[in-house]
């Protein structure tokens, strides 16, 4: 009844009436204001008459098209309720309605028919969203479609809820509209908007590290593994279940095992070494293997049981393997003698971090191949019991970060510890000390400075060179601490504990013995001039109990505070935990002697601490005054006793202890001269204590800080000059920490100390900058993260141009955060700045990041400056020529306009620049915005125009937002990826498309060679693996190959294009076909119908077929299927199909003879019949069917090409079948088995009674030949059987036959226009088709729209479906390489546990053309419901030469694939077995997967494979089935008797 009233106001039901208040006063109406207010009566519409807002402008006068107005209840806030723009007035509104809304609008806000609502008069600029959150499932979304969504809703009304459609399908829904990161309900969209996109189905995986801290006790007395199964995985699972996710998961347990080196001789195999020259193996075992999971409980329990059972697996079990597989030690003959127990866990920081990582990107990073179009997007999760400190190899993390960069993805880093007193996550790595090495024109680069960039691999390596600990924090890394707590209610004065001594923990009555090995530091001794004369510190000089007090008092006592107001700030916040704002009665003493434990010891009386209070407040005070050259020499060398360099010496389970030298400074903070001593001086002396001491006991509420990020935040004391270190105590240079030889010994806590411990720690103080604010840490760690891409991420994000330190040594020391971020890092973390709608904290977890991973943005505000640009970049440049008149490009749509030839011209122009930048985006690239605010005196414009390439107008980009990109060919647009930027411009005058590139020059990158221990998730065991990680940048990508494709200059796709690329496979299904009935009502069986059903498919290629405009009026030439009853070996040697194959490719079956002048209709029938015999008639030979042979006959698609070719008076397929069916009626010929009118297709047809000529039978021939046509031995793939096979020498004398057995073409998969762009993919297939066996087809395609795809994709599925045909989407490359591609996925290994049989003669016993070579296996895999995919390159003739336009590499061995197609087959030689592997492309929901929600395709998989194993390990039931095949082998013919003459 919701729309009754309004359908009974239709215009059919009611005439039209005037409005009387309208009718009677025409005055001047006053415009409405902002705030103005009017109740009015809703109504409800179906959708479908109107999916705009209904309003009748007559009832408020004063509404202008335009005006934005917001919807809410009577009682509702006004941030409740929606927004709409008035159109334009429309004469024919219904005099009842007032307004009137889509049902969706109405369900969503509550809103009912015939109820009241308030229309408020708003402000656009107000309610102009600032990010518009999108999610999006079962469908891939590419970074071309996301920017035409974006294009779409500019100058609409968004409210969260509402469904997006693109292209006349849904594609997204809003999850979250904010502005001045607030959520709100309903905004407006402008083209400055940025959009968010979400993935609810992404390429998961969860690495979980499994280290000596695994098996020890929390806080709470839980153990980490228990945490993991019983409290996070769940948590992490609900949260999925929760959204609605489906993400296709993959788990895997990642260890890493020390051996001392009296153990690696036994443990031989995949052995490296670290830099500290200890022996190591890694060790990964797959739990999930890119699984759609629905029900985790099962997951879990496997979990539980491999976590039982890891240590004996590793360290026993898997050396157990190796001595039963022959690698025992020499000194026993019995192997089994010499298993024993070797290797230990590694500690958390030891872990395989990196590697781990880089194995996961490398499927990734070749995403382009095998693309599913039913997800978008990958996530990875790392969980460890450790606090985020890894020791990690620099050429690795260097890689790592390249590579990261590159794909565009975060790392979410889950800790199950409670957050570290140091900075996290952080690396520390072994690296010479950089050298300043200025680039041209004497300008230091940002990154020169940079221990990670500086130096190329090979340097690393040179003898003789100091390596010192340098310390890096991942800017694509995001922190989550688990932390739970259940059974304990939070209470604000609870002391926790934040230095880990886990010893001590665990210390019982009886085990007094451990305390001997407990390994704690010293406090520091510090005796340094600028803090206490040396005569004020001796034995003698103790504290006061007074004083030790007063200590106490302030380190542990609680005190209430109030909350700290909220600040901006400019920077990001560190990821260690704050210290805290002590009154100042009690906080003296402490900012004193803490100010003395950082590296530049500044005591000063309380009232002049200001750094050091951490006032929520800006400080105030201005800058102490610059003096370059003091602040580069250092004042004084201190030596701290008892610090380690390692963040934290219990937290970081660091045994090593290092030396590290730091400034001091000598002045106070007002640049005054301090004082030689004082009564806090002498007190901080005496009380000397490691910084760390001071941050984790304090007792307090926990404030998380609120601090918002601004995208373009700028800090107001920063200039353009380079400025040196000031003589402030937040920025000093100091040095990196260097490694000492002798680590610190076991002390007895028990006994007072007799010697202390000599070990250094470098300390580093902020650089100018904002100041810090900083909480409690007591439970939660209050210091602020970003959402999903790393704890020092939001530097980067926040800024447009980051704070960075005055000194170029930036150096990141971990227990001492900084305010601000290394430039290095900050220009490459820059690409996520507009991921961040509202500010996130580091002791929230990074659910949405975890849940619904999010897609690379699709701008960034960075730009270098121009000096950047001339001084660290390579410029290449190049143009593309613009000519109406010859472009015949399928990428680009035809301009609608008619105009001047420069108009025309321009026009071509943009759409080619727009295909250009798709393309760019799709490769991960980002368009450059214009930077909202540009600072520095001297480099006001940081785009300046330049002397040398920089010419033609100022290099700002003048864009808000991706919206406003490529509107006019006028402006030009950057676009940019890490280190690369693009310009692509119209240059008018040279009617020319320019494309200028910008190369940063980097060191180079060598591939990083590694070896692991890998345990699939169907494996027996640990396998070794050999893989390298390489970074694909795209410095060397062929661009301007690309662009001359995009032109039409290039025809065709090249390889190293990264272009696009999916298989799929036609399979005839074990189910019989629904149709029955052929298109002239006759009755077909099974094979006839799938051969019409290929020939629908053919009809639906050729109904697509892309041509360029000027030959749209021509004919089209039909795609054409050549049927054959032959394998794709042995069909090679049929002439006839061979001729067939010739003429497809030469002109093509429908061509029309030049000079056509016979008309079928005035010959006769003898006439035809002699015309048919004729050198160019119709082709009438012997042929053979399923080993049956008719003679004399043609088939009836030859005979339709004749007509067609011959004769004036049929220019149709469709003309030339009623022809030939009057000529079946009049006698001319008949079908050889009488069964069938004619049929235009592959049905062989005889000429009857005197018109038939008996044609003379060959001997031997081709298929005589063909019973030799492999032997089973030879297993190596020759050559020319694909593009990129090795070449082999051949005789002279009889060179190989080229042979081409598939077609390309360009297709349109937007033939009703949907789209506003060219939406074109070119089309790979098989001309020479059985039905037995299985049809292929690629598509490649860059930049196409996936739903366009995937819609094509489906038509065609339904329109075979029926004819007992299936489409399934398959790997591109044969499925034992598929380790190469993925190191998580493994094929699995079925041994025949009886080889078959060999039989003599066997190719005599069998029907022609039969495959002789692996006749058993083929009988075997067939009875099992598997058909041949693809034929093994070793078994096609030698005299050939066969090519594939699609296959990029040999199959070394036969491939078969499933009926249902959830599962593929490979046959190994010499009686070895099979591979299998299950189809992960098969995803519930996809084109050819089951139905039934209860036989997914990874279960069937799992079945059939159960099945097929227990067959093949059973002995007795092979030897049933070989003597069953050898019964139905037929007897050899005798050879006959020799003549004797």
């Amino acid at each position: 009844m919701s729309s009754s009233r309004a359908e009974s106001q239709h215009p059919q039901y009611t005439r039209r009436r005037s409005n009387t208040a309208t009718s009677l006063f025409k005055g001047p109406v006053t415009p409405l204001k902002v705030g103005d207010k009017k109740t009015f009566t809703i109504w409800v519409h179906d959708p479908k008459d109107s999916p705009n807002v209904l309003f009748n402008h007559s009832l408020w006068p004063g509404i202008a098209e335009g005006d934005m107005l917001s919807v809410r209840s009577p009682g509702a806030e006004d941030s409740a309720g929606f927004f709409f723009v008035a159109s334009k007035e429309e004469g024919n509104v219904k005099p009842q309605l007032q307004i009137s809304i889509p049902r969706f609008m109405a369900d969503t806000f509550g809103l009912r028919n015939n109820g009241e609502i308030v229309l408020t008069k708003v402000e656009k600029e107000k309610c102009s969203a600032d990010h518009v959150e999108f999610i999006f499932q079962d469908q891939y979304l590419g970074r071309n479609d996301m920017w035409r969504l974006g294009k779409q809703l500019v100058d609409q009304c968004v409210y969260v809820e509402q469904e997006v459609s693109f292209i006349g399908a849904p594609a997204a829904k809003i999850q979250g509209i904010f502005i001045d990161g607030k959520k709100v309900s309903a905004a407006y969209v402008t083209s400055a908007t940025k959009a968010i996109y979400r993935s609810l189905t992404a390429r998961t995986t969860i690495f979980i590290q499994v280290c000596k801290e695994l098996w020890e006790f929390a806080g709470d007395g839980e153990r980490y593994t228990e945490k993991i199964i019983h409290s996070f995985l769940p948590a992490l699972f609900n949260k999925w279940r929760e959204a609605g996710t489906n993400h296709i998961v993959t788990i895997v347990l990642i260890s890493r095992v020390y051996y001392d080196t009296s153990e690696t001789e036994y443990a031989a195999g995949p052995l490296r070494r670290d830099d500290d020259g200890k022996w190591y193996k890694d060790f990964y075992k797959v739990i999930t293997d890119l699984e759609v999971i629905y029900d985790w409980k099962p997951t879990l329990l496997i979990l539980k049981d491999s976590f039982v059972a890891f240590q004996r697996d590793i360290l026993l079990t898997h050396h157990y393997h190796r001595a039963l597989v022959g690698f025992p030690s020499q000194s026993s003959e019995d192997p089994l003698d010499q298993v024993r127990l070797v290797g230990r866990l590694s500690c958390a920081h030891d872990g395989p971090i990196l590697e781990a990582i880089n194995l996961g990107l490398n499927p990734t990073e070749t995403h382009y191949i095998d693309r599913s179009l039913s997800q978008t997007g990958a996530a990875t999760i790392l969980i460890t019991p450790g606090t985020g400190y890894y020791r990690v190899s620099k050429q690795l993390l260097r890689l790592t970060t390249v590579r990261m960069l590159d794909q565009g993805f975060g790392l979410d880093l889950v800790s199950l510890a409670k957050p570290p007193l140091h900075q996290s996550p952080i690396f520390s790595f072994q690296s010479i000390e950089p050298e300043p090495r200025f680039e041209r024109e004497g300008r230091l680069g940002s990154r020169i400075m940079d221990p990670l960039w500086d130096g190329d691999d090979e340097q690393e390596e040179s003898p003789g060179r100091e390596r010192t600990t340098f310390w890096w924090d991942p800017f694509w890394m995001s922190v989550s601490f688990w932390d739970k707590q259940m059974d304990l209610p939070f209470r604000e004065d609870r002391f926790i504990a934040r230095a880990k001594m886990y010893e001590i923990e665990m210390l019982g009555l009886l085990d007094h013995d451990v305390l001997s090995s407990i390994e704690v530091p010293y406090m520091p001794e510090q005796r340094t001039e600028a803090a206490t004369p040396s005569s004020e510190i001796g034995p003698d000089n103790r504290l006061t109990k007074r004083e030790a007090d007063l200590f106490d008092q302030n380190v542990f006592s609680f005190h209430r505070e109030p909350k700290p107001t909220t600040t901006g700030r400019n920077s990001l916040a560190s990821s260690a935990s704050g210290t805290i704002v002590a009154p100042s009665s009690l906080r003296s003493s402490i900012v004193s002697y803490r100010s003395s434990m950082v590296s530049q010891v500044t005591l000063s009386s309380p009232n002049k601490i200001h750094p050091i209070e951490e006032s929520p407040l800006r400080a105030t005070r201005d800058l102490p005054v610059e003096q370059p050259s003091e602040s580069e020499r250092p004042l004084s060398m201190i030596s701290f006793r008892g610090l380690s360099s390692s963040p934290s010496q219990s937290s970081i389970l660091s045994n090593r202890s290092t030396t590290s030298t730091s400034t001091m400074s000598s002045v106070n903070p007002d640049g005054r001269p301090r004082r030689p001593g004082s009564a806090r001086s002498v007190l901080s002396a005496r009380l000397s204590a490691p910084s760390w001491l001071f941050n984790p006991f304090r007792s307090g509420p926990s404030h998380p800080q609120t601090s918002p990020i601004s995208a373009s935040g700028i800090s107001s004391t920063h200039n353009g000059t380079p400025t040196l270190t000031a003589l402030d105590p937040t920025s000093t240079t100091p040095t990196a920490a260097t490694p000492i030889s002798r680590p610190p010994r076991p002390v007895t806590i028990r006994n007072p100390p007799t010697r202390r411990l000599q070990a250094n720690r470098t300390l580093e103080e902020d650089g100018i900058g904002p100041q810090r604010k900083h909480t409690s840490p007591i439970n939660t760690p209050p210091a602020r993260d970003d959402t999903s891409f790393g704890a020092r991420r939001s530097t980067a994000l926040s800024l447009s141009m980051p704070p960075i330190s005055s000194s170029p040594n930036f150096r990141t020391n971990p227990s001492r955060p900084r305010s601000s971020v290394a430039p290095s890092q900050a220009t490459l973390a820059r690409r996520w700045e507009h991921m961040f709608a509202h500010p996130l904290y580091k002791h929230d977890i990074k659910w949405k990041s975890m849940t619904t991973p999010g897609c690379l943005p699709l701008t960034t505000e960075y730009f270098p400056s121009g000096s950047d640009l001339e001084a660290l970049y390579d410029v290449h440049e190049y143009g593309i020529y613009i000519d109406p008149t010859e472009i015949r490009s399928f990428l680009v749509k035809s301009p609608n306009m008619s105009g001047s030839p420069d108009q025309e011209r321009r026009a071509w122009a943009l759409m080619i620049m727009r295909v250009m930048a798709a393309v760019r985006l799709a490769q991960g690239f980002q368009f450059i915005l214009q930077p909202k605010q540009v600072y520095g005196e001297n480099d006001r414009n940081p785009l300046r125009r330049t002397q040398s390439f920089m010419t033609d107008e100022e290099m700002v980009p003048k864009f808000g937002g991706a919206s406003q990109v490529l509107e006019s060919p006028d402006d030009p647009v950057y676009i940019s990826m890490s280190n690369e930027i693009h310009r692509i411009s119209y240059n008018r005058e040279g009617e020319t498309v320019q494309i200028r590139r910008y190369v940063r020059r980097m060191p180079s990158l060598r591939p990083f060679q590694y070896q692991c221990l890998i345990w699939p998730k169907l494996g027996v065991g640990y396998t070794e693996l050999k893989t390298s990680f390489i970074s694909h940048g795209l410095e060397n990508y062929l661009w301007n190959r690309l662009d001359m494709v995009v032109a039409g200059v290039e025809p065709q796709f090249n390889e190293s294009l990264r272009y696009w690329r999916t298989r799929f496979v036609v399979i005839p299904t074990a189910e019989s076909p629904s149709a029955t009935i052929g298109p002239a009502g006759e009755k077909l069986n099974e094979e006839e119908i799938r051969l019409l059903g290929m020939d629908k498919l053919a009809e639906l290629f050729t109904r697509l077929r892309w041509r360029p405009l000027e030959e749209r009026t021509n004919p089209v030439i039909p795609v054409r299927f050549l049927p054959t009853d032959l394998g794709p070996t042995t069909c090679l040697f049929d002439e006839h199909l061979m001729a067939q194959l010739d003429e497809i490719h030469a002109k093509g079956p429908l061509k029309k003879k030049v000079k056509s002048d016979k008309d079928i209709a005035n010959m006769s029938l003898a006439n035809i019949a002699r015309a048919m015999r004729e050198d160019d008639g119709v082709p009438i030979k012997d042929r053979r069917w399923h080993t049956k042979r008719y003679t004399s006959v043609f088939t009836g698609a030859e005979f339709v090409s004749w007509l067609v070719r011959e004769f004036r008076d049929v220019s149709t397929r469709e003309q030339g079948v009623e022809v030939g069916q009057k000529l079946l009626d009049q006698g001319l010929f008949e079908h050889s088995r009488g069964m069938h009118g004619f049929l235009d297709g592959h049905y062989f047809y005889q000429l009857k009674g005197e018109f038939a000529v008996h044609t003379t039978p060959k001997t031997g021939g081709w298929f005589r030949s063909s019973r030799h046509v492999s032997n089973a031995e030879d297993n190596m793939p020759r050559s020319g059987y694909y593009p990129s096979s090795s070449a082999k020498a051949s005789s002279p004398r009889k060179p190989k036959r080229q042979l081409i057995l598939s077609q390309s073409m360009a297709i349109d998969i937007d033939p009703v226009k949907r789209s506003d762009q060219a939406e074109c993919v070119v089309l790979h297939h098989d001309i020479i088709h059985n039905p037995a066996t299985c049809f292929h087809f690629e598509l490649h395609w860059m930049g196409t729209t996936a739903r366009c795809i995937e819609d094509t994709l489906r038509q065609w599925s339904r329109t075979i479906e029926r004819y007992g045909l299936k489409l399934v989407e398959a790997y591109v490359g044969q499925i034992a390489d598929i380790r190469d591609r993925n190191a998580f996925q493994s094929c699995f290994p079925i041994r025949l546990a009886i080889p078959p049989p060999v039989v003599m003669d066997l190719e005599k016993r069998v029907p022609e053309g039969t495959q002789t070579s692996y006749y058993f296996e083929y009988a075997l895999l067939k009875r099992f419901g598997f058909i041949l995919d693809i034929e093994a390159a070793h078994l096609y003739p030698e005299q050939v030469d066969v090519n594939y336009s699609y296959r990029r590499a040999p199959f070394s061995y036969s491939q078969f694939i499933h009926r249902s197609g959830v599962a593929f087959v490979q046959v190994l030689p010499n009686g070895n077995g099979f591979l299998f592997l299950t189809n992960r492309l098969l995803a519930p929901g996809r084109m050819g997967a089951l139905k039934s929600k209860e036989q997914r395709p990874a279960i069937a998989a799992e079945e059939l494979r159960v099945k097929l194993h227990a067959f093949c390990d059973d002995g007795e039931q092979l030897m049933k089935f070989y003597d069953e095949e050898l019964i139905q082998l037929r007897d050899a013919p005798e050879e006959p008797p020799p003549l004797n003459i």
